[in-house]
């Protein structure tokens, strides 16, 4: 009930705003039936898919996305639906249903953007479901070595700076490069170095290692076709 107030004091007695957010499936299907607007927002520029991917109920995200809702819009601060899902409760079956309704990993509009990608990588462990979604965002356009990202910080370079020693093993296995710098000229196995990140120093240095050995491998064998 509480809820229920608060959300008649946000959406102004929106009805329809209010249906999506508590991810109600048949007052959203009346609304929508009956002609509703279905592309109105709330006083912080978020549409009714906006509020319905923070309820998890994936009938309600369907019918919204099936009725035409736009899921790229962006709100206020420049959230888009799948944006604010990821941010707020990740889950691969909402991110897959909005990708196959015309969602997209939006282009950056400021320098400083990280964009969604980073962004997500920088909140996650990751988990099973993390991983994922983060092989799902790279098929569907997301760089793991991005020559445009601000400040030419890499997805390793954040993995080496929180210590994740875990994303930095998935980030190598999708094709991370070691080698690059970022606008300090520093590897992520130097940025793990400067933030005394001990565990992903290890890691980076252990799997450079890797590499070499893998790449004198191939060019051996290279050496022995010839």
């Amino acid at each position: 009930m509480k809820l229920r107030i608060a959300l008649e004091f946000l959406h102004r007695d929106n009805e329809f705003l209010i249906a999506a957010e508590l991810g109600d499936d048949i007052l959203l299907d009346k609304y929508i039936k009956q002609g509703e607007n279905i592309q109105q927002m709330d006083h912080l520029g978020r549409n009714a898919l906006h509020l319905a991917v923070c309820s998890d109920n994936e009938h309600a995200i369907t019918l919204l996305l099936d009725a035409g809702v736009n899921p790229n819009h962006k709100d206020n601060v420049g959230m888009t639906p799948l944006s604010l899902s990821l941010m707020k409760s990740p889950s691969l079956k909402i991110a897959m249903l909005l990708f196959d309704h015309g969602a997209k990993i939006l282009p950056r509009v400021e320098p400083t953007d990280t964009g969604l990608f980073l962004q997500f990588l920088m909140m996650c462990e990751p988990s099973e479901e993390d991983e994922k979604i983060i092989r799902l965002m790279i098929e569907k356009g997301a760089l793991v070595n991005d020559p445009e990202a601000p400040g030419r910080r890499q997805a390793l370079h954040f993995a080496a700076m929180s210590n994740n020693c875990k994303l930095i093993k998935l980030l190598l296995n999708l094709g991370a490069d070691l080698s690059l710098t970022n606008h300090r000229d520093e590897t992520p196995k130097e940025v793990a170095n400067t933030f005394g990140c001990k565990e992903a120093l290890q890691c980076l240095k252990e799997l450079d290692c890797d590499f070499v050995r893998e790449c004198l491998d191939t060019l051996n064998e290279i050496d022995e076709i010839s």
